[in-house]
């Protein structure tokens, strides 16, 4: 495990783990970067993958930005395709590619077409262009036979859980919640709360995994859990957060058992 600050003191053992959805427990296939790469080679538009990949966290800040202000899929459909553009161009100028209006429309034709494209495609192991990471089910399984429960907390368009069961790892959870049928979005405290509420568990008895700082690490330790940062490609200014920041999900498991092995103190 790879931390970047040292972890609260919990008051009491963790008895659940709550996961992000997508980028924690599943990524598109292929990633952002690649696709978003793979449109701007076909216009012939010279780029840095690599810088395409950390920029992708700048993207995703102003994405959380103003589904926060108001969800996006809420939105009118003229407003959603300006946030989108935004978005695209954000992301775009970390690389120091910088387009005129015309281009940016092609591009972002391009990268929706090509989502879409993903989307339809019948790849085994891949749903809707997205696979389980690896260590997902063998994560689960360990926590369960600990003893500690899992969830799924995810800000989506819709219930995610007939996704995970497609994906094959619904059954491993003991709770999944989705922002849309909720009606509140990660960071807002609220969706942490009902997760917490319909498992019976205490806050400072959770604790919260996910890739966005500003969605699953602020809205977590407000809502008074733990909360641990994944960075899965070490795209993060590690020292600049103040929680566990670790490079996998078997990471995580490792600093919850050992951490329960020595004995934290009974309060949830």
């Amino acid at each position: 495990m790879d931390d970047s600050a040292s972890a609260t003191p919990s008051a009491a053992p963790i008895r659940l783990v709550t996961f992000d959805l997508y980028d924690t427990l599943i990524e598109l296939q292929p990633t952002r970067w690649d696709r978003l790469g793979g449109v701007l080679s076909s216009l012939a538009i010279p780029h840095d993958t690599s810088r395409l990949m950390t920029g992708d966290l700048i993207a995703e800040d102003y994405w959380t930005e103003t589904n926060t202000e108001r969800p996006n899929r809420d939105r009118p459909v003229k407003e959603q395709r300006t946030i989108r553009t935004e978005y695209l161009r954000r992301w775009l100028a970390t690389a120091d590619v910088v387009v005129g209006d015309d281009v940016m429309a092609k591009i972002y034709d391009r990268y929706r077409a090509e989502y879409e494209t993903q989307v339809r495609q019948a790849v085994p192991g891949i749903v809707e262009g997205y696979r389980v990471y690896e260590e997902v089910i063998p994560v689960m399984r360990r926590l369960k036979a600990a003893g500690i429960l899992r969830a799924v907390i995810s800000n989506a368009d819709e219930d995610v859980t007939e996704f995970c069961r497609r994906l094959a790892f619904a059954d491993e959870m003991d709770l999944i919640v989705t922002s849309a049928t909720e009606g509140w979005e990660k960071p807002d405290v609220r969706v942490y709360q009902v997760t917490l509420e319909r498992l019976g568990v205490r806050p400072e008895a959770a604790i919260h995994v996910g890739d966005q700082p500003r969605s699953d690490v602020v809205g977590a330790l407000d809502t008074g859990m733990r909360a641990a940062l994944l960075d899965r490609y070490r795209r993060h200014d590690r020292p600049a957060h103040r929680v566990p920041t670790v490079a996998s999900l078997d990471a995580l498991v490792d600093m919850v058992l050992a951490e329960r092995a020595q004995g934290a103190p009974v309060g949830s």
